[in-house]
């Protein structure tokens, strides 16, 4: 049974139950209240009764007088529907009451049914010559009365019933409507459907439970997307690893069964073991830098409060004699900057942005590559600017997915793995920093590297 429908259960038994014993129990009150004043009503007119009997037989002698007067007081009132009893001291009585009534005691009131109906009993002594006279009302309409208003209340009461249980019901499905939809937006989840929603709108407890649950929604299909690009990006570094892989591999097989069976004079096989210890050269930069990504992504940085200036000297100095070979001026500019960071990653990062800088101008004759270091509030800004063939915008959007090129054809003569950029994003990342290409085609590239303070990148 759902829970609408056993509260819907619940709540109409106990509406119906507090309904009928609230009616009720007002007919019984009321049908009480109407007993008493109808006894007060006797009561009163007993004394009167008493009273006027009492003066008029105050100056009467002869038993036959009273008694005429007792016979004349018994008709008159039985006409009203009243009874009366009057008994002499010596015990003889006359008497109007119904058979099967028995008289109260002096100075008592009691109820009395009969097949005839039912009466009010008051008995009294009254005038000094202690006549004894009994009043009786039949009060038994009381009871008809209380009948009717019963029959008035049961066909109300089922209506009233009929009437609740119609309107408890469409209230319920009302207010549990937002749980109805909840529970099959749930049950969409559990299908595999992340894009399903509740309602959340009101404030009730409802509505919050429909945000809570939409946040929960929200975070589990960011992360089912996150889950699949990673997946999907994982995927296409394995395929792009497997087809850079290819390359080198079939040239050192093929080369090296060409040195096994064929009959080549010795500087041909020299050429031939410099090709297959080049490509042998090419796999290693592979996994070294493959194997640099794991150990950010297992292991994090080791910052510390590094001299921006001078590790950017130490790179220039280490890409120097490349520099001189290509044809290409490598400058450094800026001011002692500190920042903190990893200093070994950072000098990493900044020797992949100066190597592809410098292979990007060395056609040119005039080509130069500055490597900049400068305080923009509270970041450090890393910079390495070319002039170089520069990139499309659709290039710059893929420049740090793994083994992508911007031309795949001379990186692989130049022994390029493709992982350069891919390696300086995850390097830059793990310090918290952003890593930004700004780039035209035929001008130039600048790449630029924001560090934030120790609080921001370390929180």
């Amino acid at each position: 049974m759902k829970f609408r429908e056993k509260t819907y259960l619940v709540t109409l038994v106990l509406f119906l139950v507090i309904l009928n014993a609230g009616i009720f129990s007002l007919a019984f009150y009321t049908y009480g209240n109407n007993v008493s004043a109808a006894k007060d009503i006797a009561a009163a007119e007993e004394k009167v009764i008493a009273e006027a009997f009492s003066n008029d037989i105050a100056y009467l002698s002869r038993e036959e007088s009273i008694r005429r007067v007792m016979d004349a007081y018994g008709e008159f009132y039985k006409k009203k529907g009243i009874y009366l009893s009057f008994s002499f001291p010596e015990g003889d009585a006359v008497s109007t009451l119904p058979a099967g009534l028995t008289p109260p005691k002096a100075g008592h009131s009691k109820e009395q049914r009969t097949e005839e109906g039912r009466y009010f009993l008051i008995g009294e002594t009254v005038s000094r010559r202690d006549f004894f006279m009994v009043y009786a009302k039949d009060i038994g309409y009381l009871d008809e009365d209380f009948r009717h208003l019963a029959m008035i209340y049961v066909p109300v009461s089922l209506l009233a019933s009929l009437f609740l249980a119609l309107c408890l019901f469409l209230v319920l499905r009302k207010l549990a409507s937002p749980l109805e939809r909840l529970r099959t937006a749930t049950e969409e989840m559990a299908k595999g459907n992340f894009a399903v929603r509740a309602p959340d709108t009101g404030k009730d407890e409802f509505s919050l439970l429909g945000k809570d649950f939409n946040r929960m929604a929200q975070h589990v299909e960011d992360h089912t997307r996150r889950l699949e690009e990673s997946a999907a990006t994982k995927q296409r570094m394995l395929d792009d690893l497997a087809h850079e892989m290819r390359t080198p591999l079939t040239s050192i097989r093929g080369y090296a069964e060409f040195l096994q069976i064929a009959n080549i004079p010795e500087e041909e096989k020299l050429e031939a073991a410099d090709y297959i210890i080049s490509q042998a050269g090419r796999l290693e930069k592979i996994a070294e830098r493959l194997l640099d990504e794991a150990f950010i992504r297992e292991n994090g940085i080791k910052g510390e409060d590094t001299a921006l200036l001078a590790l950017i000297f130490r790179v220039e100095k280490m890409l120097a004699p490349k520099a001189r070979t290509l044809g290409v001026s490598l400058t450094v500019e800026g001011k002692e900057t500190e920042a903190y960071c990893d200093p070994l990653l950072m000098e990493m990062l900044l020797s992949n942005l100066a190597d592809n800088a410098m292979k990007a101008c060395r056609q040119k004759p005039d080509g130069k590559v500055t490597l900049r270091v400068r305080r923009e509030g509270e970041f450090a800004l890393l910079c390495v600017e070319d002039n170089g063939a520069g990139m499309t915008e659709e290039q710059i959007s893929r420049i740090t997915e793994p083994f992508y090129r911007t031309d795949r054809s001379r990186s692989r003569s130049e022994g390029g793995t493709g992982l350069g950029l891919s390696l300086c994003a995850k390097i830059a990342s793990a310090h918290g920093a952003v890593l930004e290409f700004r780039s035209a085609v035929g001008e130039g590239t600048v790449a630029e590297v924001r560090l934030g303070p120790k609080n921001l990148t370390n929180p």
